[in-house]
Order: C-alpha cells, then structure tokens, then sequence
C-alpha cells in the first residue's frame, strides 16, 4: 500500500537565485516539522540539502535535493534547487518534478537573473507559483521597494498575503492581507486576492459579480486551482534563519497548494507525435519521470523519479523511453537528502528513488501501458569547452567510462570527441561548472586530467555558384580506372546541410555509380579549401559524365567526385563561419557602461535590454571565440556581483582580417603535426 494518498500530497521546489536563501529555507522548514533536530548550518556543511563534498567546498547547492516532511496532515516533498547560472540543470529537472514553484528572492538584493529563469521555467511546466521574500533580517531591507519590483517584473497576480508573522512585522512593515481588515492598504491587497482568485472558477466568478461576495469555504476551494493558473501568486515574507514567517508558509502550502491530482503537464503521443495533457489519476496507468540521477561508486547508479499517474512498486517491471522495454525496479526508498528508507510503493504525485537501473536516463519516461509519454525536459546546450587528457598514459578507457557517469547526472554536461576538431573535449554551462565535474572526477574516481582551451569548431561554405569536370583516369598496368564527372556547386541556405542532386539524364553515368560520386564529395567536405575545416551549407549537382565499360567502378568515381569538388569549389568563393552565441548577461546596473564596451570590443552586437529589479539584464549576439574566457571576465568587471548564460545561436562569416589569422594559424598547427609525424617516424 502507498505510503500517503495523492491528494494528501505536496510538491515544492524551492527555485531562485544564489544566496536568496533557498537551503537554508529548507533547513528551517524540516526543523520547524521536526524532521531534524536543529538547524544545520552551510557554514560548517551541516545543512540536510548540500552535502555532497563539492557542495561544502563552495557553499552553495550543485544539485537538486529531495526532503519530505509532515504538515498539518499533509506529505511536503521539498526539492531545494541550485541556483547558480552554471548549475540550472538541476534546477530544471527539480520543477520538472514539482506542482508548485516557490520562487525565493532575496530581500537584500531583489530579483536576479535565475530568479526569471525559475519564474519563466515553471511557468513553461504550468506550475503554481508562490514567492517567498526571505532573508528579511538583512541590512538595507526595503519591503514595499522589493514588492513593487516583483509586481512590475511579474505583473500584479502577485499579492502579498500573510505577512505580520510574529517578529515579520517589524521586518516587514506590512499589514496582513488575508485576514480581515476594516481599511486602508491591507484590505485593498485583500480585495485584489479575492478577485484574482475567483477568475479562476467561472460560476463562483459570476457569483461574486453578482453580490460582490464570496465566503471562506469558497476562496478556500478555489484557491488551489487559482495558484496552478497563474490567476494568484502569493507572495510571504521570511527569515528563515530566525524561522519568521516559516510556519505561515508551510501552512498555506498543506492547505492551498495544489495537490498532484491538479497536474496538468504536456504529453506526447509515441506513436503519432500529438500533444495532450495529464489526467492524473491514483487509478490510471503508471506514468513517472526520471528528473535526478546521482553514480555513486559506493552504491551504484541513483535514480530519483516523480509519479505522476497510477503508482509504482517495489520489485515491479516498468517500461521505460530509453530501454525500450520491461525493467525492474529494485527497492525502491523515500530520500532525506544522502539518507534513503525503503518503501515499497508510491502513489500518484509520490516522489521515490531506485537504485541500480542502469538504462534510466535523465528525462525518461516510466509507463505501465499506452504510448503517451511526458516531454522532455528543456536542458540548455553547454557552450564552455575544454579539451582533456588523462594525466596517466594509458587511461583513455577509464577517463571516458569515468566522464560519461558524470554525463548521466548532468544533461548540461557533455564528453565526446570532436568531429570537427579531433579532440576530446568536456562541455558544460560555465567554467566553474567544469571546475567542479573536474573536482568530482578526482574525489569519486580519483582520476586527474590535463586540461586546454579547444579548438574554436569553425566551418567553412560557398558563397557563389561554379561549374566544371574531373576526369579521373588510371591506366599503369593491371586493371584500369575511369570516372568522369561534371559538377555544378552552388551554395545552400545557412543551417540547410549538404544536398546531392542527381540531374543525370540518359544514363550517361549508371546508376550504381551515382552514390559512388556522392561519397567522393562527402570525403572532400571533410576538409573545406580555407582553412581544413568542415564545409557545409553546399548543393553538389551532378549534371554528366563519362564511363567506361571495362575500367569504370566504384574507386573510381568516388576518386573523382572527391577531387573534382575540391578543384570546382575554388571558383565559389569559399568562406570561413564561426559560433555565434547568444549572450545574456545581468548585472547590477552602474556596471552598463563597462559591460557594454566589453561586448562591443568583442565583435559583439547588442540585441535587447531588460530590467531586474536593481539588476540590469544586456542580451547579446557575440562570436563564441571571443567569450570563451567570459566568466572571469564578467566576475572582474562586476566585483563577482555578474552572472551570464550563453547558448548557440547561429553561424556567421569570419570578418576577413580575422579569417587570416586562423588560417595561417591552422596552416602553422598542420605543419607542425606532419613535422611532428615525420620525426616519430625516424624514431
């Protein structure tokens, strides 16, 4: 039998930016329920949620963590999320699994940049928002300042409900709202609540148009349903640390958060592609999602999963998106940050772990039966690179298996060899997110590598049309060799691939030699005439030729159509294309100017401006070659006070002057390796 049923369920993730207090808030609702026994401290890396070695090191949370406590008769599962910019992953899988986002802001500092990402993103899963303005014990604390920039930011859903708690009054300065309060700004923010709420009920709307009425009872049933819209979102005030305003907020959350069976998420038909949403149901078929992963070398592989219809159990077989078929679970357990109890079952809205199942991913699917699937979770592409080696000869295997665990944790973080480049190169959201995967490789696996700056992965295309013939023509002795091609090149649009057109007409050329010349062009795209780097974006057309009965065959053709396109694609006035990622960056605002310059020194162009509260936010389009040394950058210009995220965008052509400069520097790195060739060779 499941451990709570669905509707006595809540799921919380605790979402916002660095330092508004996320862990710590946490902290002080477990001990409020008495789930612990005192509050731990991220000072001393006694907190419930950061512990993992890295996490003490640096004193901020690298990943999601799972708690559960006991409320006024309802289960709270808490997901304390990171909130630094390079660790978004785990904050993206940790909403993925929740039904209400309480997004944290600091009272000190207002709203930042991963405050927008949590708002933004769990409005994307269609998650309840609740905000809590913590850290109200700090210096220079302007309540009515930080309110203004929330409602201006988020709009004017947004209504502070209880927030005299105890000493919160004189940290405050705010009246109560929902309470009763015969006049002036307490009852107007009351007012506002109500009307906000009843949009979300038709007939209770219309009933309160009607007598400008609505009972207790009333707002009470309807609530739930007005945070999961949008139409309401509460904002409390808190100072976790002194345990102000904790209680109140656990209470609103047991009684008007919305319970699981309220979920509403997106789902894809397997089978057709069409989207619907959830039915939650305790009674329907099994449907849950993988939104944690953890490799301990002590214990194996961690999977932490969010039900979301039907249940689970212990020892069952499941199918899964990733294997494709039936896997067992093994004992599934209850998770208390590190600490696990074994259950065995969870009901719909339950969140469980389940150790050593090692085809399930980040973002699968568990399904009983049917073929609606839960969508993928929207992890941003990693654009910080850095190219590895292992410090001992011989642990190329090893470093791979080793960083490949490492993937599975992270989706925002990458190992693979470099087509373009030849190397192996790590990739992730930020230099210090490398900086820690680098840290855990050492202290799980005790493995250290070399590490460099990669290679910038440039493309090359065509910017014009040409045409021309190779004729390829081997006659020295034994069996021959003949293939004549005639090719017209033209460039295709940016993004487009490569095309092979075949216009050969009256079988000038027989048709099993038509693939032979395709793969002679794709061995010549390999190496672009610039600089040796990948062509793309090119239409190839084979428009005649010429055979021969004995001596045409396969070598042959792909022999000319290879050297045929290297020789005609010299006249289509071929170009260099580098990275260009969008660049968005938040700082406090009397850094604009400096930040500015430094984006147009970088060949950057400014494509939009925002406003966060006291932080400015500067969108930008910048050539990934010049921001690969980014974070230092911003962390020196801001006094650390900046953060930035970066993805891909687009290619563009290199500006001529620089184009030289990697040319020639290619050309150098190429004669040093055949250098290099020649001289192992001797030896």
């Amino acid at each position: 039998m499941a451990r709570h049923k669905s509707a006595d369920i809540r799921n919380i993730a605790l979402c916002g930016h660095a330092g508004a207090g996320k862990t710590i808030l946490a902290e002080a609702m477990l001990l409020k329920a008495k789930s612990i026994g005192r509050l731990g401290s991220i000072a001393d890396g006694s907190t419930v949620s950061d512990h993992e070695k890295e996490e003490k090191e640096h004193r901020y949370s690298l990943n999601s963590s799972v708690m559960h406590l006991s409320w006024a008769d309802k289960e709270i599962n808490l997901i304390d999320t990171p909130g630094q910019v390079d660790f978004q992953g785990g904050m993206i899988g940790g909403l993925a699994a929740a039904d209400c986002a309480v997004v944290c802001v600091n009272a000190m500092r207002g709203i930042e940049l991963m405050t927008r990402k949590a708002w933004d993103l769990a409005g994307r899963y269609g998650l309840g928002r609740i905000i809590a303005i913590n850290r109200l014990d700090g210096e220079n604390v302007n309540v009515q300042e930080i309110l203004a920039g929330i409602r201006k930011a988020f709009g004017h859903k947004c209504v502070p409900f209880v927030t005299n708690q105890g000493e919160g009054e004189s940290l405050s300065g705010v009246k109560p709202v929902l309470v009763d309060a015969p006049e002036g700004e307490a009852a107007a923010l009351r007012q506002s609540a109500i009307e906000n709420a009843v949009e979300a009920d038709d007939a209770l709307m219309e009933k309160y148009l009607e007598s400008g009425e609505v009972s207790p009872e009333e707002l009470a049933a309807v609530m739930p349903k007005a945070i999961l819209s949008g139409a309401v979102v509460p904002v409390f005030m808190t100072a976790a640390e002194k345990g102000v305003g904790v209680a109140e907020l656990l209470d609103f959350v047991a009684a008007y958060a919305p319970s699981p069976l309220l979920s509403t998420r997106k789902l894809v038909d397997a089978d057709s592609g069409a989207e619907t949403r959830l039915e939650a149901r305790e009674d329907g078929p099994a449907l849950a999602q993988v939104f944690k992963v953890v490799s301990d070398p002590h214990v194996g592989k961690l999977c932490y999963i969010r039900v979301f219809s039907g249940k689970l159990e212990s020892k069952s077989l499941i199918g899964t998106t990733s294997a494709g078929k039936g896997e067992k679970l093994t004992q599934l357990f209850a998770a208390q940050g590190e600490k696990r109890e074994d259950v065995q079952e969870a009901a719909a809205g339950d969140i469980v772990g389940v150790a050593k199942v090692e085809n399930l991913h980040i973002g699968d699917t568990l399904y009983g039966s049917g073929s609606l699937r839960l969508e993928k979770m929207p992890f941003p592409h990693p654009m910080t690179g850095l190219a590895v080696a292992p410090k001992n000869r011989g642990d190329e295997q090893k470093m791979g298996s080793n960083l490949h665990r490492l993937c599975e944790e992270d989706p925002t973080f990458t190992f693979e060899r470099s087509e373009r480049t030849g190397e192996q190169v790590i990739s992730g959201l930020g230099q210090v997110h490398l900086d820690v995967m680098l840290s855990r490789l050492k202290s799980r696996y005790g493995m250290e590598l070399d590490t460099r700056p990669p290679k910038i992965p440039y493309l090359e295309t065509v910017t014009k049309e040409a045409e021309g013939s190779y004729r390829h023509k081997k006659q020295s002795g034994g069996a021959g060799q003949f293939g004549e091609v005639h090719l017209r090149i033209k460039p295709n649009a940016r993004g487009a691939g490569f095309e092979f057109v075949n216009a050969i007409v009256g079988g000038v050329i027989s048709g099993p030699f038509i693939p032979s010349v395709e793969k002679g062009v794709r061995k010549a795209l390999e190496r672009g005439p610039v600089a040796g780097f990948p062509l793309v974006d090119v239409v190839v057309e084979l428009f005649f030729g010429k055979e021969h009965p004995v001596d045409s065959k396969d070598i042959a053709f792909q022999i000319a159509g290879e050297m045929g396109f290297r020789e005609i694609v010299e006249g289509c006035k071929p170009v260099m294309l580098e990275p260009i990622v969008n660049l968005e960056i938040a700082f406090p605002a009397q850094y604009f100017g400096d930040i500015s310059g430094d984006i147009s020194s970088r060949r950057g162009r400014p494509t939009g401006t925002d406003q966060m509260g006291e932080m400015q936010v500067l969108k930008a389009q910048v050539p990934l070659a010049e921001v690969t040394d980014y974070g230092s950058t911003i962390k020196a210009i801001t006094q650390g006070e900046g953060s930035y995220s970066m993805e891909l965008s687009h290619y563009e052509p290199v500006p001529s002057n620089i184009a030289q400069q990697v040319r020639e520097k290619a050309r150098a790195m190429q004669e040093s390796g055949k250098t290099s060739a020649k001289t192992s060779a001797r030896m």
